[in-house]
Protein backbone atom coordinates (compact mmCIF):
# COMPACT_ATOMS: atom_id res chain seq x y z
CA UNK A 1 0.00 0.00 0.00
CA UNK A 2 2.56 2.64 0.61
CA UNK A 3 4.68 1.75 -2.19
CA UNK A 4 1.25 2.43 -4.52
CA UNK A 5 0.44 5.62 -2.83
CA UNK A 6 4.30 6.62 -3.57
CA UNK A 7 3.75 6.02 -7.03
CA UNK A 8 0.39 7.57 -7.07
CA UNK A 9 2.37 11.08 -5.12
CA UNK A 10 5.67 10.73 -8.18
CA UNK A 11 3.29 10.09 -10.96
CA UNK A 12 0.93 13.73 -9.61
CA UNK A 13 4.22 15.05 -8.89
CA UNK A 14 5.68 14.72 -12.59
CA UNK A 15 2.37 15.76 -13.92
CA UNK A 16 2.94 19.24 -12.01
CA UNK A 17 6.37 19.32 -13.44
CA UNK A 18 4.60 18.96 -16.97
CA UNK A 19 1.77 21.48 -16.54
CA UNK A 20 4.77 23.92 -14.94
CA UNK A 21 6.48 23.57 -18.91
CA UNK A 22 3.50 23.50 -20.72
CA UNK A 23 2.54 27.23 -18.79
CA UNK A 24 6.24 28.29 -20.08
CA UNK A 25 5.78 30.54 -23.06
CA UNK A 26 7.67 29.14 -25.65
CA UNK A 27 10.61 31.79 -26.50
CA UNK A 28 11.56 30.95 -22.59
CA UNK A 29 11.83 27.22 -23.53
CA UNK A 30 13.47 27.47 -26.51
CA UNK A 31 16.44 29.70 -24.39
CA UNK A 32 16.63 26.23 -22.15
CA UNK A 33 17.20 23.98 -25.38
CA UNK A 34 13.86 22.72 -25.63
CA UNK A 35 12.73 22.18 -29.14
CA UNK A 36 9.18 20.97 -30.42
CA UNK A 37 10.02 17.22 -30.33
CA UNK A 38 10.77 17.40 -27.03
CA UNK A 39 7.10 18.80 -26.22
CA UNK A 40 6.05 15.83 -28.47
CA UNK A 41 7.97 13.43 -25.81
CA UNK A 42 6.51 15.06 -23.42
CA UNK A 43 3.40 15.29 -24.05
CA UNK A 44 3.27 11.20 -24.90
CA UNK A 45 4.43 10.74 -21.08
CA UNK A 46 1.11 12.88 -20.12
CA UNK A 47 -0.97 11.06 -22.05
CA UNK A 48 0.32 7.75 -20.29
CA UNK A 49 -0.59 9.56 -17.20
CA UNK A 50 -4.06 10.23 -17.71
CA UNK A 51 -5.05 6.99 -18.87
CA UNK A 52 -6.17 6.53 -15.59
CA UNK A 53 -9.52 8.29 -15.23
CA UNK A 54 -7.97 10.02 -11.73
CA UNK A 55 -5.07 11.50 -13.15
CA UNK A 56 -7.03 12.61 -15.91
CA UNK A 57 -9.50 14.36 -13.48
CA UNK A 58 -6.46 15.60 -11.46
CA UNK A 59 -5.23 17.45 -14.61
CA UNK A 60 -7.43 20.26 -14.16
CA UNK A 61 -6.87 20.56 -10.27
CA UNK A 62 -3.21 20.88 -10.85
CA UNK A 63 -3.39 23.16 -12.96
CA UNK A 64 -2.23 20.95 -16.01
CA UNK A 65 -5.28 21.09 -18.31
CA UNK A 66 -5.99 24.85 -19.17
CA UNK A 67 -2.35 24.82 -20.73
CA UNK A 68 -2.93 21.83 -22.68
CA UNK A 69 -6.17 23.38 -24.42
CA UNK A 70 -3.45 26.10 -25.35
CA UNK A 71 -0.94 23.82 -27.15
CA UNK A 72 -4.37 23.19 -29.44
CA UNK A 73 -2.93 26.59 -30.93
CA UNK A 74 0.64 25.94 -31.16
CA UNK A 75 2.23 26.96 -34.44
CA UNK A 76 3.79 23.57 -34.72
CA UNK A 77 1.31 20.81 -36.42
CA UNK A 78 3.10 18.19 -34.39
CA UNK A 79 2.10 19.58 -31.11
CA UNK A 80 -1.43 20.66 -32.14
CA UNK A 81 -2.06 17.15 -32.68
CA UNK A 82 -0.26 15.90 -29.65
CA UNK A 83 -2.23 17.49 -27.81
CA UNK A 84 -5.61 16.57 -29.39
CA UNK A 85 -4.58 12.96 -28.70
CA UNK A 86 -3.83 13.62 -24.56
CA UNK A 87 -7.48 15.46 -24.63
CA UNK A 88 -8.84 12.83 -26.41
CA UNK A 89 -7.69 10.09 -23.42
CA UNK A 90 -8.21 12.97 -20.98
CA UNK A 91 -12.01 12.65 -21.79
CA UNK A 92 -12.51 9.15 -22.79
CA UNK A 93 -15.59 7.46 -21.52
CA UNK A 94 -15.12 10.62 -18.42
CA UNK A 95 -17.82 12.68 -17.95
CA UNK A 96 -16.49 14.88 -15.15
CA UNK A 97 -13.53 15.50 -17.76
CA UNK A 98 -15.63 15.87 -20.08
CA UNK A 99 -17.39 18.56 -18.36
CA UNK A 100 -14.31 20.28 -16.93
CA UNK A 101 -13.05 20.31 -21.05
CA UNK A 102 -16.18 22.29 -22.11
CA UNK A 103 -16.17 24.60 -19.25
CA UNK A 104 -12.47 25.26 -19.96
CA UNK A 105 -14.08 26.34 -24.00
CA UNK A 106 -11.86 23.28 -25.50
CA UNK A 107 -13.99 21.87 -28.30
CA UNK A 108 -13.81 25.33 -30.25
CA UNK A 109 -9.87 24.58 -31.05
CA UNK A 110 -10.90 21.20 -31.74
CA UNK A 111 -13.60 22.30 -33.91
CA UNK A 112 -11.17 25.27 -35.31
CA UNK A 113 -8.24 22.56 -36.16
CA UNK A 114 -10.63 20.15 -37.19
CA UNK A 115 -12.37 22.28 -39.66
CA UNK A 116 -9.41 24.32 -40.94
CA UNK A 117 -5.98 22.69 -39.62
CA UNK A 118 -3.36 22.30 -42.86
CA UNK A 119 -2.33 19.38 -40.89
CA UNK A 120 -3.87 16.43 -42.06
CA UNK A 121 -2.61 14.45 -38.33
CA UNK A 122 -3.83 17.34 -36.78
CA UNK A 123 -7.46 17.52 -38.19
CA UNK A 124 -7.72 14.07 -38.06
CA UNK A 125 -6.42 13.59 -34.03
CA UNK A 126 -8.90 16.78 -33.45
CA UNK A 127 -11.64 15.21 -35.16
CA UNK A 128 -10.63 11.77 -32.25
CA UNK A 129 -10.91 14.33 -29.38
CA UNK A 130 -13.89 15.89 -30.81
CA UNK A 131 -15.81 12.32 -30.57
CA UNK A 132 -14.52 11.40 -27.56
CA UNK A 133 -15.58 14.54 -26.00
CA UNK A 134 -19.24 14.35 -27.31
CA UNK A 135 -20.18 11.16 -27.11
CA UNK A 136 -22.48 10.61 -24.37
CA UNK A 137 -22.33 14.50 -23.42
CA UNK A 138 -25.29 16.53 -24.44
CA UNK A 139 -23.66 19.98 -24.00
CA UNK A 140 -21.11 18.36 -26.23
CA UNK A 141 -23.55 17.56 -28.63
CA UNK A 142 -25.66 20.79 -28.34
CA UNK A 143 -22.02 22.46 -29.16
CA UNK A 144 -21.34 20.23 -31.80
CA UNK A 145 -24.36 21.85 -33.73
CA UNK A 146 -23.93 25.26 -32.81
CA UNK A 147 -20.10 25.27 -33.78
CA UNK A 148 -21.40 24.22 -37.22
CA UNK A 149 -19.67 20.76 -36.89
CA UNK A 150 -20.98 19.04 -39.05
CA UNK A 151 -20.23 21.09 -42.53
CA UNK A 152 -17.05 20.00 -41.31
CA UNK A 153 -18.18 16.17 -40.74
CA UNK A 154 -19.32 16.31 -44.52
CA UNK A 155 -16.08 17.69 -45.41
CA UNK A 156 -13.62 15.05 -43.81
CA UNK A 157 -16.38 12.49 -44.60
CA UNK A 158 -14.94 13.17 -48.42
CA UNK A 159 -11.19 13.32 -47.82
CA UNK A 160 -8.67 10.96 -49.41
CA UNK A 161 -6.99 10.58 -46.34
CA UNK A 162 -8.15 7.36 -44.94
CA UNK A 163 -7.75 7.56 -41.38
CA UNK A 164 -9.68 10.91 -41.67
CA UNK A 165 -12.51 9.31 -43.62
CA UNK A 166 -12.67 6.81 -41.13
CA UNK A 167 -12.92 8.57 -38.05
CA UNK A 168 -15.62 10.77 -39.94
CA UNK A 169 -17.49 7.88 -40.41
CA UNK A 170 -17.33 6.41 -37.07
CA UNK A 171 -19.12 9.99 -35.52
CA UNK A 172 -21.22 9.85 -38.05
CA UNK A 173 -22.50 6.60 -37.32
CA UNK A 174 -22.39 7.53 -33.84
CA UNK A 175 -24.73 10.48 -34.35
CA UNK A 176 -27.11 8.41 -36.57
CA UNK A 177 -27.59 6.23 -33.48
CA UNK A 178 -28.24 9.18 -31.62
CA UNK A 179 -30.86 10.96 -33.30
CA UNK A 180 -32.79 11.96 -30.72
CA UNK A 181 -29.97 13.73 -29.09
CA UNK A 182 -28.51 15.21 -32.18
CA UNK A 183 -30.22 15.32 -35.17
CA UNK A 184 -29.47 18.58 -36.19
CA UNK A 185 -25.43 17.59 -35.80
CA UNK A 186 -25.59 15.62 -38.78
CA UNK A 187 -25.27 16.70 -42.76
CA UNK A 188 -28.79 16.86 -44.10
CA UNK A 189 -29.92 13.68 -46.18
CA UNK A 190 -29.28 14.59 -49.40
CA UNK A 191 -25.79 15.49 -48.90
CA UNK A 192 -25.11 12.39 -46.69
CA UNK A 193 -26.20 10.43 -49.59
CA UNK A 194 -24.22 12.22 -51.87
CA UNK A 195 -21.08 11.65 -50.02
CA UNK A 196 -21.80 7.76 -49.18
CA UNK A 197 -22.82 7.54 -52.80
CA UNK A 198 -19.45 8.93 -53.46
CA UNK A 199 -17.14 6.72 -51.42
CA UNK A 200 -19.19 3.81 -53.02
CA UNK A 201 -18.01 4.86 -56.35
CA UNK A 202 -14.31 5.17 -55.01
CA UNK A 203 -14.72 1.87 -53.73
CA UNK A 204 -16.40 0.26 -56.53
CA UNK A 205 -13.29 1.19 -58.53
CA UNK A 206 -10.55 0.02 -56.07
CA UNK A 207 -8.29 -2.71 -57.42
CA UNK A 208 -7.73 -5.70 -55.11
CA UNK A 209 -5.22 -4.63 -52.61
CA UNK A 210 -6.86 -1.19 -52.13
CA UNK A 211 -10.23 -3.09 -51.46
CA UNK A 212 -8.52 -5.21 -48.72
CA UNK A 213 -7.03 -1.97 -47.36
CA UNK A 214 -10.64 -0.42 -47.10
CA UNK A 215 -12.14 -3.45 -45.20
CA UNK A 216 -13.65 -1.07 -42.36
CA UNK A 217 -14.35 1.99 -44.62
CA UNK A 218 -16.45 -0.85 -47.07
CA UNK A 219 -18.30 -2.20 -44.19
CA UNK A 220 -18.54 1.55 -42.30
CA UNK A 221 -20.37 2.89 -45.40
CA UNK A 222 -22.76 -0.05 -46.23
CA UNK A 223 -23.46 0.02 -42.38
CA UNK A 224 -24.35 3.70 -42.41
CA UNK A 225 -26.12 3.52 -45.93
CA UNK A 226 -28.52 0.90 -44.07
CA UNK A 227 -28.97 2.89 -41.23
CA UNK A 228 -29.65 6.11 -43.20
CA UNK A 229 -31.88 4.16 -46.13
CA UNK A 230 -33.53 0.87 -44.74
CA UNK A 231 -31.46 -0.88 -47.75
CA UNK A 232 -28.17 -2.67 -48.07
CA UNK A 233 -26.08 -0.42 -50.12
CA UNK A 234 -24.78 -1.44 -53.87
CA UNK A 235 -21.52 -2.58 -52.29
CA UNK A 236 -23.36 -6.12 -50.84
CA UNK A 237 -25.03 -6.40 -54.27
CA UNK A 238 -21.40 -5.80 -55.45
CA UNK A 239 -19.85 -8.58 -53.33
CA UNK A 240 -17.33 -6.00 -51.57
CA UNK A 241 -18.89 -5.43 -48.10
CA UNK A 242 -17.40 -8.69 -47.33
CA UNK A 243 -14.48 -10.16 -49.34
CA UNK A 244 -13.96 -13.83 -50.41
CA UNK A 245 -12.14 -15.19 -47.46
CA UNK A 246 -13.27 -12.62 -45.03
CA UNK A 247 -15.26 -12.74 -42.02
CA UNK A 248 -17.89 -10.67 -41.81
CA UNK A 249 -18.50 -7.85 -39.24
CA UNK A 250 -18.39 -8.59 -35.80
CA UNK A 251 -21.29 -8.92 -33.95
CA UNK A 252 -21.76 -8.70 -30.27
CA UNK A 253 -21.75 -11.85 -28.58
CA UNK A 254 -25.02 -13.37 -27.15
CA UNK A 255 -26.47 -11.96 -23.82
CA UNK A 256 -26.15 -15.20 -22.20
CA UNK A 257 -26.98 -13.43 -18.59
CA UNK A 258 -28.38 -10.30 -19.36
CA UNK A 259 -31.89 -11.26 -17.91
CA UNK A 260 -30.27 -13.16 -14.86
CA UNK A 261 -28.58 -9.74 -14.10
CA UNK A 262 -30.87 -6.96 -15.16
CA UNK A 263 -30.44 -3.95 -13.57
CA UNK A 264 -32.68 -3.74 -10.42
CA UNK A 265 -34.07 0.01 -12.05
CA UNK A 266 -34.43 -1.92 -15.48
CA UNK A 267 -36.83 -4.33 -14.13
CA UNK A 268 -38.41 -2.17 -11.87
CA UNK A 269 -39.32 -0.09 -14.72
CA UNK A 270 -40.48 -2.58 -17.21
CA UNK A 271 -43.88 -2.95 -18.58
CA UNK A 272 -46.15 -5.53 -16.48
CA UNK A 273 -49.24 -7.16 -17.55
CA UNK A 274 -52.33 -5.52 -16.45
CA UNK A 275 -54.38 -7.78 -13.19
CA UNK A 276 -56.58 -9.81 -14.21
CA UNK A 277 -60.23 -8.35 -13.63
CA UNK A 278 -62.48 -9.41 -10.95
CA UNK A 279 -64.95 -10.66 -12.90
CA UNK A 280 -67.70 -10.70 -9.69
CA UNK A 281 -66.56 -7.09 -8.46
CA UNK A 282 -64.83 -5.23 -11.71
CA UNK A 283 -62.85 -3.40 -9.26
CA UNK A 284 -59.52 -4.68 -11.50
CA UNK A 285 -57.99 -5.57 -7.68
CA UNK A 286 -57.13 -8.79 -6.05
CA UNK A 287 -58.79 -10.20 -3.18
CA UNK A 288 -56.95 -10.10 -0.36
CA UNK A 289 -55.95 -13.37 0.51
Amino acid sequence: MEAMRANTIDVVGRMKEIAQVMKTPDDVLQSHGVNPENIEDMLDELQEHVESIDMANDLHSIGGLDPLLGYLKNSHAGIRAKAAEVVSTVVQNNPKSQQLVMESNGLEPLLTNFRSDPSTTARTKALGAISSLIRNNQSGLAAFRLGNGHAALKDALGSDDARLQRKALHLTQYLLNNKAAASNALPDQDKLKDVLKSRIEGISAMDADDLQAAREERQLVDSLWKECYGEPSSLREKGLVVLPGEDGPQQPPPDVAGKMFEPPLRAWAAPRPAPAEDSDSGSGKKDPP
